[in-house]
């Protein structure tokens, strides 16, 4: 019996972002940028991770004259958890995870995904935008082919 393969489009570019502040206070500044007009999704992307299910923020924005899509993707999500153990029979410990989409690249803490129609110019205006936002430490581009769950940012 032969396996189904499945292949995942990775056509699009990824920015990767070090900030430490809200999700909905990134999508608000870069809001104000002319690139973006991002929405908050009904359905965050979401894993089940040890019976518990994790969801990561993400935001939408699709611009029909350009033909572009871009997304706003939350990498590090703050989960609790129920310990059970020894000598805890009536009492059980909460215990604070972090589970990350892309764990190879654990150092950020957001995505910009963006698919469609973006020209040369128009990503380098965009990352030069992006530099000299105060609320942005670092913003780098980050090779797909490098990055093996990469297929969790398929949306």
């Amino acid at each position: 019996m032969s396996k189904l393969q499945v292949y995942y489009d990775l056509n699009y570019t990824l920015i990767a972002i070090r900030s430490q502040i809200q999700d909905y206070q990134i999508a608000y500044f870069l809001n104000k940028s002319p690139f973006f007009a991002f929405k908050r999704m009904s359905k965050d992307i979401s894993f089940i991770i040890n019976n518990t299910t994790i969801y990561f923020s993400t935001f939408y924005d699709y611009d029909n004259d350009l033909k572009r899509d871009s997304f706003l993707i939350q990498n590090k999500s703050i989960y609790n958890s129920e310990s059970i153990g020894y000598n805890e029979l009536f009492f059980k410990k909460i215990i604070s995870n972090t589970a990350f989409l892309v764990p190879e690249l654990k150092q950020f803490d957001y995505f910009i995904k963006l698919a469609g129609v973006w020209k040369k110019n128009d990503l380098s205006k965009l990352k030069e935008c992006l530099s000299r936002m105060p609320i942005i430490e670092s913003e780098t581009s980050i090779n797909l082919n490098k990055i093996p769950s990469a297929k969790n940012l398929v949306i």
